[in-house]
């Protein structure tokens, strides 16, 4: 019965399309326009809005601006801004990220936690994870956190693996910034590892002569491998000291 509905609601359409045409000119405007408004409103999905703002508020936000911008300024306009508003948001977050420390939890298993200054993974290590690739505008950020973290830790930290699981791409501010941090961390006798490298990120890490920086060793595709490095390292060098 729905198609049988659909169907003689198209042939209707049809009819006034090519033959009544004429008539409609001498509507009043705020009908057309009340009609027209009727239409829009059917299109609103409330519902699907409703689950966007419990889910995402900063997407309904959006949507919200949106809309409000094709009622004011038109429909291409509204949507160009949508879309500049969508891209700012992105980078946004990809100047911003989420960074975390790995902490083990009672039963031995990684948990990420805020990378606060003043936490640590275990005393002398500290294992970082920075959830976006590195680029110039978030090179900074990513370098004055790892020397915030270190500085500020319960003991001082001889060992810090960076989790790279979300790092596809360095580009050259960035790996700028990353080898100067790397030559400070040295001074400091603070020894850097490199851990879930992909091999996009291996690419860049090998153009930019970071790979040589931090030495063939220091990077491993697995955070297992990393860690057992680390811990071996720290182990020899204690029955050294």
């Amino acid at each position: 019965m729905q198609q049988v509905a659909q169907l003689a609601f198209a042939g209707v359409v049809l009819v006034v399309l090519l033959v009544l045409t004429g008539p409609l000119q001498y509507l009043p405007r705020c009908v057309l326009a009340s009609i027209v408004f009727t239409i829009a409103l059917g299109m609103i999905d409330v519902a699907g809005m409703r689950d966007i703002r419990r889910e995402s508020p900063g997407e309904f936000d959006l949507a919200v601006v949106t809309a409000a911008a094709v009622v004011a300024i038109g429909v291409e306009q509204g949507i160009l801004l949508a879309i500049a508003l969508s891209l700012f948001r992105h980078v946004r977050h990809s100047y911003s990220p989420h960074a975390m420390i790995l902490v083990p939890d009672a039963a031995g298993q990684w948990v990420p936690v805020p990378a606060t200054p003043g936490m640590e993974t275990e005393p002398g290590l500290v294992i970082y994870r920075f959830s976006s690739d590195l680029f110039y505008a978030n090179a900074n950020r990513f370098a004055d956190e790892v020397r915030a973290l270190i500085a500020h830790a319960p003991t001082p930290v001889r060992w810090l693996i960076v989790d790279a699981s979300a790092i596809t791409d360095i580009d050259y501010t960035a790996a700028q910034s990353l080898r100067d941090l790397l030559d400070e961390l040295a001074r400091r006798k603070v020894t850097i590892v490199f851990a879930r490298v992909s091999p996009y990120l291996r690419s860049d890490i090998d153009r930019h002569r970071i790979a040589a920086a931090i030495g063939e060793a220091r990077i491993f595709a697995t955070l297992h491998e990393a860690i057992a490095a680390v811990r071996d390292g720290a182990h020899r060098r204690n029955r050294h000291d």
